[in-house]
């Protein structure tokens, strides 16, 4: 039997196969940030992510955002949730991730935030970071068993959402220096 996520995504009711793990992993981060949203009645609009619903520009080279929400005073936000544990900050991917978020930004001339949960730690919160912001502060490492790249972000670097009230913690979020960005070519 299978329910649908609030994104859209199938989710089965039986115990999934290992190799389907990260994706219900990505699917449940997705449920958890929309209840939050709902929760606090924040504006916001969930993106359906099943393949067919996105032109074939998305397909390869630019992020495909979970959320667009409303911050008023500011305008619209992509919102990319996350699933991940916290080791003393996050991680993610510099070519599957974070180029084609980059990419996104740079077409849409929206800006795109990642929103990690920190439901594990049991608040019920989010620790939020731009993309661009990440570019900058994060330290290039090199994954020891697909030798992707990836950058390992400080906590320090990111603003913790618990209460609609800390949205404004985004407004004066500010990427350090911009060289590294030159780095993402296009």
């Amino acid at each position: 039997m299978q329910a649908k996520t609030a994104t859209g995504r199938s989710q089965d009711n039986v115990a999934q196969a290992p190799e389907r793990n990260g994706i219900d992993k990505g699917a449940e981060g997705e449920r958890q940030l929309n209840d939050w949203f709902s929760r606090h009645l924040l504006p916001y609009v969930a993106i359906c992510q099943a393949p067919g619903s996105f032109a074939p520009l998305f397909r390869g080279a630019v992020k495909r955002p979970d959320f667009l929400m409303l911050v008023e005073g500011v305008g619209l936000l992509a919102i990319d949730a996350k699933n991940k544990k916290c080791s003393h900050g996050f991680t993610l991917e510099l070519e599957t991730e974070l180029k084609k978020a980059v990419a996104f930004e740079r077409l849409f001339r929206l800006p795109l935030w990642y929103a990690f949960s920190d439901c594990d730690a049991g608040m019920d919160g989010w620790y939020r970071i731009s993309a661009l912001k990440a570019v900058e502060v994060g330290m290039t490492r090199t994954a020891t068993d697909s030798k992707l790249a990836f950058l390992a972000i400080e906590l320090k670097h990111f603003e913790h959402i618990r209460i609609p009230a800390d949205l404004a913690k985004l407004y004066t979020h500010r990427a350090g220096r911009y060289e590294r960005l030159r780095d993402l070519g296009g």
